[in-house]
């Protein structure tokens, strides 16, 4: 289910009609009812990501198989329904839950918005959306971040790597990431000069023969940090040997092959980039 674009479903329970016992609802497969603690997860405030809170509500219910109470996209059971009490006794229990899930500002709007909030369902989709503005107005702000990210605010190059990439994921989480190639080319501008092998990469990127993926560019942003870890010529020594000379020598004398499809026929090429 996605958190962020379900539209809301209008009408109390009671008013809908009669649903066929062959029709998946809220209360398919749910728990008996049972004295239950819901682990308690950081409460939603004005600078929080919506979209994370979202995901984490559904982490907590779907392990006990209570996630479908906050589904809007399937139907209420009727109270006619042989499983309608045992609906009725958790979307009562994870509707309480939810609302301790949020700061009481965020609280106090929710009571506002409407007296006749009972359900999990209508709980979950109010808080949604009592918090698209503030939602909106986070990821603004994220994708601002890592747009005024550079060099020169961090104290090596191996900080800002990993606080580049950091917040990338952060826009990944939301939907706004940028192209991949895009911050890869960008990245690689902020290093030119420092990290040896920069040009390297920029070849290898330009003669790839594929897309540039959110696998690639976790890959490169590794090799990047693995770099910056190691002890490597001076930038002096790199200079006087040239790109096109000496240094490519080194990188072959060295041993080390620093290419996507040296990485791919490696041992360590035949999981996730990532690992």
């Amino acid at each position: 289910m996605s958190f962020l674009s379900n539209p809301r479903r209008g009408g109390r329970h009671d008013a809908e009609p009669e649903i066929p016992a062959t029709t998946r609802t809220q209360a398919t497969d749910l728990p008996k009812e049972a004295p239950s603690t819901l682990l308690y997860i950081s409460r939603l405030k004005p600078e929080s990501s919506l979209t994370v809170w979202g995901n984490e509500i559904i982490h907590v219910l779907r392990p006990l198989k209570l996630d479908a109470l906050v589904n809007i996209d399937l139907p209420r059971p009727h109270p006619g329904d042989h499983n309608y009490d045992r609906w009725k006794f958790w979307t009562l229990v994870v509707a309480s839950w939810l609302f301790n899930q949020i700061e009481a500002a965020l609280q106090l709007k929710v009571k506002a918005h409407s007296n006749d909030l009972t359900y999990a369902d209508e709980i979950f989709s109010t808080i949604r959306l009592l918090s698209l503005h503030n939602h909106s107005k986070f990821v603004a702000s994220a994708l601002k971040r890592w747009e005024e990210m550079n060099r020169d605010h961090f104290a090596t190059p191996a900080d800002f790597i990993l606080a580049y990439q950091n917040q990338f994921n952060s826009l990944k989480t939301e939907g706004h990431d940028p192209s991949c190639d895009y911050a890869l080319r960008r990245l690689l501008q902020e290093l030119h000069g420092e990290v040896l092998k920069v040009p390297f990469i920029e070849e290898e990127v330009k003669n790839l023969g594929r897309p540039m993926d959110y696998q690639l560019f976790v890959y490169y942003c590794k090799v990047l940090v693995n770099e910056c870890r190691k002890p490597s010529v001076s930038l002096a020594e790199y200079n006087a040997m040239g790109v096109d000379g000496g240094a490519t020598s080194q990188s072959q004398s060295s041993g080390r092959d620093i290419s996507y499809r040296g990485w791919r026929r490696s041992t360590k090429g035949h999981g996730p980039a990532w690992e």
